[in-house]
């Protein structure tokens, strides 16, 4: 019972700290720096997102405006490693190839598949070097290479097209029944395809090869 000469609040208890005050008082320090180095590293994410942004948009603008090999080279080169960039390899390579410099444009199709080995067109870079060989008179690398396409990138919207090719190439050059063989690996594993389709309809591969 309280003295009169003792205030109320004597009697009341004083309630001990909560493990957040606790926390606190002990670690302030480090949770401070905690929260400062998580707003700096906010800071420089967005500052990231924001640069990126705005290299696809120029890169993609500059890419709109290109129409000649100097304007892709200077795609590739000013903005590596963008979406524009793959499209600008992929036309400067189809380019070389117009203009028969067969090497550097497969040199420029090699680069692309391992600059952008995870891209839905990565397969372009072996079908690329595939159309290359074909047209520099060597079917066995041309063959090769849409074996590779195939295997390497199943799931792409290349590999029906190239196992197509490889019947192709192989009927040309006479090896009817290794061509009917892929045809029906086209068919079993890829019956919904463009290419799959194709080959249904041209059931006479061509036997006489192309020049």
């Amino acid at each position: 019972m309280s003295s009169p000469f003792t205030p109320p609040e004597a009697d009341q208890e004083i309630a001990p700290p909560s493990t957040l005050e606790i926390l606190w008082i002990n670690h302030r320090g480090a949770l401070l720096g905690g929260i400062v180095g998580l707003t700096i590293l906010t800071i420089i994410g967005l500052g990231v997102l924001a640069v990126n942004r705005s290299a696809r948009i120029a890169s993609e603008t500059l890419l709109s405006g290109a129409n000649n090999d100097a304007a892709w080279n200077e795609v590739i080169s000013k903005y590596p490693r963008t979406p524009a960039a793959a499209d600008a390899m992929l036309l400067l390579a189809a380019s070389l190839r117009d203009a028969g410099k067969i090497e550097e444009s497969d040199s420029l199709y090699s680069r692309f598949t391992e600059t952008y080995p995870a891209s839905p067109l990565a397969v372009s870079g072996l079908i690329g070097r595939a159309s290359n060989a074909r047209m520099a008179g060597k079917p066995a690398d041309a063959l090769n290479s849409y074996q590779q396409a195939a295997a390497a990138y199943p799931q792409s919207y290349g590999a029906p097209f190239a196992i197509f090719s490889q019947a192709r190439l192989l009927a040309q050059q006479g090896s009817m029944e290794d061509a009917r063989r892929v045809i029906q690996s086209l068919g079993t594993q890829y019956p919904n395809s463009v290419a799959a389709q194709a080959a249904g309809v041209a059931a006479q591969l061509p036997q006489q090869p192309q020049n």
